[in-house]
């Protein structure tokens, strides 16, 4: 069965969307020029305007896929069949926060997004709408592990997901350097931080001496 219109469009622009994630991973944004999307992805660029008006509006595109794929992902991490462990819960969004850190061409995309919203205010506009649509995806995810586990986060849910994002882009670029802590044990430490969560080390500490 031959796919529709709708399904070939959609994979069209799937196809962009890889080749430019890819391409600006390597070249950067300003280097990745439509043309080179289009070539690597195997269309012509009246594909590529079908379905962009604009690079940015590809740029864009990609930002608010990754997090809405995140935001699913995440939220399976809470309702799984262990979430009621809250240790087990921090320890799995720990881990998976430090595995997008450490993804090589998420991780380069993400700071050329920042870079170019520095450089372009036009750009940065809808940068920032894209960014705030992430830190409310954590403010959400904060706020049902805090509901879940009767917990009082330290700060808003607001407040800790901007510090969790400003985290989150910190580590891409540090969390490498030598002598530091593995990222899932930074991420974690974060969490146990704003929730009051104590460690396993605490928790039995606090019990030996009961």
């Amino acid at each position: 069965m031959r796919p529709s219109r709708r399904e070939m469009q959609e994979q069209t622009r799937s196809r962009l969307m890889t080749a430019a994630n890819a391409a600006i991973a390597t070249e950067g944004v300003a280097a990745a020029s439509i043309r080179r999307i289009c070539e690597a992805a195997g269309h012509s660029q009246g594909a590529f305007y079908s379905n962009f008006a604009t690079k940015d509006d590809l740029l864009i595109e990609i930002m608010r896929s990754h997090i809405e794929e995140e935001s699913t992902l995440l939220r399976t991490l809470l309702t799984g069949p262990e979430s009621p462990d809250l240790n087990v819960a921090l320890s799995h969004l720990s881990v998976r926060l430090a595995e997008l850190a450490s993804q090589s061409q998420w991780s380069l995309l993400s700071i050329e997004l920042q870079l170019h919203a520095q450089r372009d205010e036009r750009f940065a506009e809808r940068y920032n709408e894209c960014k705030a649509a992430c830190h409310a995806m954590f403010e959400a995810l904060l706020e049902e592990l805090a509901s879940a586990h009767g917990l009082r986060l330290v700060l808003p849910p607001r407040q800790v997901a901007i510090g969790l994002y400003a985290l989150w882009s910190g580590l891409i670029v540090q969390g490498s350097v030598e002598g530091a802590l593995r990222r899932d044990e930074i991420f974690l430490a974060f969490f146990r931080s704003v929730t009051g969560c104590p460690s396993d080390l605490e928790r039995m500490t606090g019990l030996s001496s009961g």
